[in-house]
């Protein structure tokens, strides 16, 4: 007669191992760490890094969170890792809402995946290429503010405007990490992401520098014959069509003479990792000119539209760790996504082993 079948936490069972081992988290209040992902591709690539999968089912969540969860090890911490519905600051706030609500010993909140970078940064120091990585310091709503008559948008500096920087503890971790030399960060991110990249069922190759283009700010993706399309021919060099959005450069015919010449154009460089204010909002930013006068006005160095939701349930306790798959105008396309969420979810390991 065949043995019967045992029963979660029976002993004998890899579930009263690991507890045993101290290696499986007992509850949901063993939980420190929290992982939010706007995209599927983002969560699937912080889910590759993984060390051991926790069973879901077993740490359930509270009443009433409309959360999907999944759960793991990544270095010495047990990671929550919440799968958001969509992209944008309400459905942030709202995940992170309810992530507190079934989490409630949550200690440091990260959200990680793909942004949009300044090229520049706000003082055009040490630019920022496709691929890198950007680490907030502090965040930046940038679309709070009035928009008057004229269409100008005026920001208000108030405390919602630029938001506090992180509790001492982290911004301990960004010092240390920051005291560093560039290639050791490098060199250990480098090493997270070959994991990734070696994940089946993920494209986290990187694309290469040949499409890595950044075109003049003012040059905009358009159609170049003027017979193709009313909108784009209609004199003002602002006015695109919707349409031109999902083409190529290649197909519009953009001009290469409008590239911008980068300082950088090693082939296979490892991305560099970029400290400082992330500016959030609820706008896919497609503009290089607005890009250029918000960054120097606000002093950010990336956009993206998570942070500002995550910080209201976890003020203080938070991090943007996103990497930059395009440039904030509108040329930007997706071919680097996939290899920026694989070197965000990397740096976002690099920081769990100081924190």
């Amino acid at each position: 007669m065949g043995a019967s079948p045992l029963k979660p936490g029976a002993p004998g069972t890899q579930e009263t191992q690991d507890l045993l081992q101290g290696q499986r988290p007992i509850d949901r209040d063993d939980f420190e760490v929290a992982i939010i992902c706007a995209l599927p591709l983002e969560a699937r690539t912080v889910a590759a890094l993984f060390e051991k999968e926790y069973d879901a089912m077993i740490y359930g969540k509270a009443i009433g969170d409309p959360n999907t969860y999944s759960f793991g090890l990544i270095g010495p911490h047990n990671v929550v890792l919440v799968h958001m519905p969509t992209m944008g600051k309400v459905a942030a706030a709202t995940a992170a809402s309810n992530l507190h609500a079934s989490f409630q010993r949550i200690k440091l909140a990260m959200m990680v995946g793909i942004c949009a970078g300044a090229p520049f940064g706000p003082t055009r120091g040490k630019e920022v290429l496709l691929g890198d990585v950007v680490i907030s310091e502090g965040l930046v709503q940038y679309d709070f503010g009035r928009r008057f008559p004229n269409n100008k948008f005026v920001r208000k500096d108030t405390p919602r405007g630029t938001l506090p920087s992180p509790n001492s503890e982290l911004l301990a971790v960004l010092a240390k990490l920051q005291a560093e030399e560039e290639s050791e960060l490098q060199t250990t991110i480098a090493a997270a992401l070959d994991i990734v990249q070696r994940a089946p069922d993920l494209s986290a190759a990187y694309p290469g520098r040949i499409h890595d283009r950044l075109f003049e700010s003012a040059y905009f993706h358009k159609h170049r014959n003027l017979e193709d399309c009313a909108t784009c021919g209609s004199g003002k060099e602002e006015d695109m069509c919707f349409q031109s959005f999902e083409m190529s450069c290649d197909t519009l015919g953009c001009d290469e003479r409008e590239l911008v010449s980068r300082a950088h154009s090693i082939e296979d460089r490892l991305p560099v990792v970029h400290f400082g204010l992330v500016a959030s909002g609820d706008t896919v930013m497609r503009s290089g000119l607005d890009r250029d006068e918000i960054a120097t006005r606000d002093g950010v160095i990336a956009f993206e539209m998570e942070g500002v939701g995550m910080w209201e349930a976890f003020p203080g306790s938070c991090l943007v760790i996103k990497s930059v798959c395009d440039y904030a105008d509108s040329h930007k396309n997706k071919k680097w996504q996939g290899y920026a969420a694989a070197t965000a979810a990397a740096a976002a390991k690099m920081v769990l082993a100081h924190f």
